[in-house]
């Protein structure tokens, strides 16, 4: 009895909750009127597939190592099941990430990204400004162009971690012939790279990336261009006030309501002049 009144009572508090919430959410973002495009659809597809297939990754690959634990019981499915999920969630990951390869290398938006997103020493003296400011020892506010040394750094752990986790991850799928070729310790290696790499990744998407995403005060309830493509023009002129050619959008009522202001304007100045 107690598990159906808890089950009730904890489900429509979190009914109610997420009623109200996105009822706010989209009323705030109405308010909203000058955006800047800032990820395109395709590369949006990407990272919801990227998304999508890390946490199935997370989720089925701790419960494969822990397969005893309350968080595999969780799960409700036996260890086939998981390896097989498992495994098409990493043909997905490595899918994605060759296609975003080819996307940066045959694209103008790709490249563009790929160039944006290269480090410089300026990323290095703008996490040391921007640490000082946050800190209170200066009161200059340091500036970033389309992408900030946070931005930058999450990617390119990204890529590495790619090349880490496939790697070692064909090397288990392929244990019977990689163990034909190569010393039984290098399984070892791979097993244990393999884990304390999805270990570092796992905490790294919780700490650094959803602190950018969710609780920083500046983007909260989140930064929404992980779903529309979108940034509010004011909050990306702050944080990205080097980049010189944002594209920046108007909603079409706002633009509607602009063009027959701007007939206005000039019906009344054509009066006048009569």
């Amino acid at each position: 009895m107690y598990l159906g009144m808890i089950f009730a009572v904890i489900g429509g508090m979190l009914l109610h909750n997420i009623i109200i919430w996105r009822s706010k959410v989209v009323a705030l973002r109405k308010k909203q009127h000058r955006f800047v495009t800032r990820m395109p659809l395709r590369f949006r597809l990407q990272h919801a597939t990227l998304l999508t297939s890390f946490f199935v990754l997370v989720v089925t690959g701790f419960a494969l190592k822990f397969p005893d634990s309350w968080f595999a019981e969780m799960l409700a499915m036996g260890e086939r099941m998981r390896g097989i999920l498992h495994r098409i969630a990493a043909v997905v990951l490595i899918g994605v990430s060759v296609y975003h390869a080819l996307d940066l290398a045959f694209s103008r938006d790709g490249r563009r990204l790929a160039k944006d997103m290269f480090p410089t020493l300026d990323d290095a003296r703008g996490a040391w400004q921007n640490l000082c400011y946050h800190l209170g020892l200066t009161s200059r506010k340091p500036e970033f162009a389309r992408f900030t040394y946070a931005e930058k750094a999450e990617y390119w752990a990204l890529v590495w971690g790619m090349f880490v986790m496939a790697g070692t991850g064909i090397m288990l799928w392929a244990k019977v012939s990689v163990g034909n070729h190569l010393p039984r310790w290098f399984l070892d290696i791979a097993t244990a790279i393999h884990f304390y790499e999805a270990v570092l990744a796992t905490l790294a998407i919780l700490v650094w990336h959803f602190y950018q995403v969710f609780f920083d005060p500046d983007v909260y309830p989140m930064n929404w261009a992980w779903w529309d493509g979108k940034m509010t023009e004011h909050h990306y002129r702050e944080e990205h006030g080097l980049d010189e050619n944002p594209l920046i959008t108007v909603p079409r009522p706002l633009r509607e309501t602009a063009d027959a202001d701007a007939e206005a304007d000039e019906a009344a100045k054509v009066n006048h002049g009569d």
